[in-house]
């Protein structure tokens, strides 16, 4: 068992057609939820706004707790953050990046 899962600037799949595909989708929450730990937590970031909106109400639906949502990482920049290759790309373009935690409430 896990205790975090990370999902780092996954592919948006921004087609409706294509939602089942996106990451933060119920069933790949259903997935994650088999292989966590109770109370076991997500953490996502991305730079699509439409993707986050969609994770956001998706984690909430699959009656996920949310916790820590920042909607500019770089504004707020906590001490932890650990930059990755994308992260540092889209942020020097001056893109805010989106960011969540969220936990199984089970």
């Amino acid at each position: 068992e896990l205790d975090r899962v990370y999902l780092n600037f996954s592919d948006p799949w921004p087609k409706s057609r294509h939602a089942k595909r996106r990451l933060t989708h119920e069933s790949f929450l259903a997935r994650y939820e088999k292989v966590l730990k109770k109370k076991g937590e997500i953490h996502f970031k991305t730079d699509n706004r439409k993707l986050f909106e969609y994770s956001l109400v998706s984690m909430s639906s699959y009656g996920m707790i949310l916790q820590e949502v920042s909607l500019d990482l770089h504004a707020e920049m906590p001490e932890d953050n650990i930059m990755t290759e994308y992260e540092e790309k889209f942020s020097a373009k001056g893109q805010p990046i989106y960011r969540l935690e969220a936990m199984f409430d089970k």
